[in-house]
């Protein structure tokens, strides 16, 4: 069957003509766009809910994974999940806990309907999100340095610094930290203590009361520990100047009509001056390890208006009835001396063991201060002891001096006199001096000088004690993971003269250094560290160890002062700008000092330590010394009055070392 021919004909022309070509084109191309625009729309909408997804686990695996979090893991992260509406996204959450870390994992889907892509055949889209964080402690060592000069009593700085140390404590010290974390703690004023086990390591030499010299008899020489007042040597002048000799004492010498020497009317065996009015309390001290330096004090304290006033008519019945009732004490001479302090005068030490210089103040100890001081001791009221009942049991700590051997005719002419017997000062702190030299290493101190005994500017009894060094009772804190013991430390410490922050910084470091390991294994063999210890400080090196330095000051480093005659017992109870001209030198000034820190600083630096630096309420001048050291701009902190705390809580975060790790 053929087609008319016009039919054929129309057929024939249609076949020819490409007019519509291009509108067809143009749908197919519509299609492909409209189908790829919605694709994108589609995605867009799955890649939003896969980021508020993403996002919202990673915050809440981090406050899971904190070692603060007490709440169950799970139910933090569901508690988050909540809150951004996506909960039913949640599918699992897996924590993992150790002794030092926890981690925890969260997953979570969604499956998304497309408008679009099902066009081609993609009906869903499944949003998908993991988050793991960690939190980890590794091996850390800090060194906390605080600032304990006596410009910390002005504006309450200290009041406002303890507990925000103490809390740091509690921070980094946690259960999961303890064997994993140590901490020393440095207080530092004009220098910083060892403590008497390392002063001894350091080959420290201590200074001497010579038993050949009492003082005054002579004349040649100023009275070495001792005798001031009663003195006819050629320091009498002096003496007779001094405070001390009119202030809360009654006065023992009376004056020879022939000359102006004053002369002793107390015998030798009278250590103690009468007091002229009541005694507030006395602290006696006991040395048990055989240095002759105080690590045993006892208290006594409310002596009633009948009580007496001459502890020479007390002090024998006090030692005795302590030697009964403190086990520790076995021996007569480890009896030392006593402090003694009455209201409205100064607190004074008397030495008894190898004194000779009669009822006169002496360098040494004054642990007094019944509200702050924390004694190697008991504390007892004055009448809870029939003291007169014991005095019968005294023995004094001074042997009777043996008699003179016989001159051997054919070898000994009978004029050499036996060499002098020397007895320790009771000094109350061990300071070594570290020379310029030192601070361009990280070692412990190398020098065999001691720091004596002495304060330079102002001193407020109250809120301070005597020393540019540090007492005993401040001395370092090493390689600690006792958390109580360290807040209690710190809620002890007590100010003291001058400002040597280049000192606690070289000691921060020098803890830190593992060259420094045998000073660590002297610690441990004296019982003051936990053998487990033993082996830190670790490698610079270790990947698995951070090391940490926390420096703390609200002033300025100073001036390095000293006596220039070191024994003269006036150090002990008169501050050097009062003793007048010639009385003192200096050590070391301050843009030296200032440069010896800034050394330590940087040796740290290059050590990979992490330096926290805390100006506190400072002027610009100091933040500035202090910012030079910090390991970059966000370690640094300017901060006043209660900012401190949440200073130290923001560094202690940053310690424990909070990380996403996928």
């Amino acid at each position: 069957m053929t087609l008319p021919n016009c039919l054929n004909t129309l057929l024939q022309r249609l076949i020819r003509d490409e007019s519509g070509n291009m509108t067809i084109f143009s749908v197919f191309i519509l299609l492909l766009i409209f189908t790829v625009t919605g694709a994108s729309v589609d995605i867009m909408r799955f890649e939003a809910t896969r980021t508020v997804m993403q996002s919202t686990l990673d915050r809440a695996v981090l406050a899971a994974a904190d070692l603060d979090q007490m709440q169950d893991s799970e139910t933090v992260v569901r508690d988050y999940l909540e809150k951004a509406g996506i909960a039913a996204t949640l599918d699992s959450v897996t924590p993992e806990e150790g002794v030092n870390y926890r981690t925890v994992t969260a997953s979570g889907s969604t499956d998304i309907n497309t408008f679009f892509l099902r066009m081609s055949g993609i009906d869903t889209l499944t949003a998908a999100a993991l988050a793991t964080a960690e939190e980890k402690i590794s091996n850390v060592e800090i060194s906390l340095v605080l600032d304990v000069s006596g410009s910390m009593r002005w504006n309450s700085r200290m009041d406002k610094l303890k507990p925000a140390a103490e809390a740091f404590v509690d921070k980094v010290m946690t259960d999961d930290s303890n064997g994993v974390t140590t901490l020393n703690v440095v207080p530092f004023a004009g220098q910083v203590n060892p403590g008497d086990i390392l002063f001894d390591y350091f080959r420290g030499e201590r200074p001497k009361i010579k038993h050949d010299n009492n003082g005054w008899g002579n004349g040649d020489q100023d009275a070495p520990g001792g005798s001031l007042c009663n003195n006819n040597a050629e320091n009498a002048d002096e003496g007779a100047a001094d405070p001390s000799c009119t202030d809360g004492t009654a006065d023992t010498t009376t004056t020879d009509p022939t000359t102006t020497d004053p002369v002793v009317t107390a015998p030798v065996e009278d250590y103690f001056p009468p007091w002229s009015h009541t005694i507030t309390n006395v602290v006696l001290y006991f040395d048990t390890d055989g240095d002759d330096i105080y690590n045993i004090a006892h208290r006594i304290t409310y002596f009633p208006d009948s009580a007496p006033k001459d502890m020479d008519d007390f002090y024998k019945g006090a030692v005795a009835a302590l030697y009964y009732y403190d086990g520790s004490l076995t021996d007569p001479s480890q009896f030392l001396g006593m402090s003694i302090k009455g209201p409205g005068s100064k607190t004074n030490y008397f030495q008894v063991k190898g004194d000779l210089n009669g009822p006169e103040s002496d360098i040494g100890p004054t642990l007094n201060n019944t509200k702050d001081h924390k004694l190697p001791g008991y504390s007892m009221p004055y009448f809870w002891v029939d003291w007169a009942s014991f005095e019968p049991e005294y023995v004094s700590p001074n042997p009777e001096p043996a008699p003179a051997p016989e001159p051997d005719p054919t070898t000994d002419p009978g004029t050499e006199t036996p060499p002098a017997e020397e007895t320790n000062v009771n000094m109350p702190s061990s300071c070594v001096e570290i020379y310029s030299d030192e601070f361009l290493t990280t070692a412990m101190p190398t020098s065999t000088d001691y720091v004596p005994h002495f304060n330079y500017w102002a001193f407020d009894e109250p809120t301070m004690d005597w020393g540019w060094c540090p007492s005993e009772e401040m001395a370092i804190q090493y390689y600690s993971a006792d958390r109580t013991g360290l807040k209690n430390f710190i809620n002890g410490m007590r100010l003291h003269d001058g400002t040597g922050l280049q000192y606690g910084m070289k000691y921060g470091l020098a803890l830190l250094d593992p060259a420094n390991q045998p000073a660590l294994s002297e610690l441990i063999a004296a019982g003051k560290v936990d053998a487990r210890f033993e082996g830190r400080p670790i490698a610079w090196e270790d990947p698995e160890t951070e090391k940490y330095i926390i420096l703390m000051t609200d002033g300025q480093t100073t001036d390095q002062w000293r006596p220039t005659d070191a024994k003269n017992p006036r150090n002990g109870d008169t501050v050097l700008v009062d003793q007048g001209a010639g009385k003192s030198y200096n050590l070391s000034d301050a843009p030296t000092n200032v440069a010896n820190l800034h050394a330590q600083c940087d040796l740290a630096n290059a050590k990979g330590v992490t330096i926290f630096a805390i100006a506190f309420e400072t002027d610009t001048a100091a933040a500035n010394e202090l910012a030079y050291c910090a390991s970059s701009a966000s370690h640094f902190f300017h901060v006043t009055g209660d900012q401190i705390f949440d200073t130290f809580d923001t560094i202690a975060r940053q310690i424990n070392n909070l990380r996403l790790i996928q």
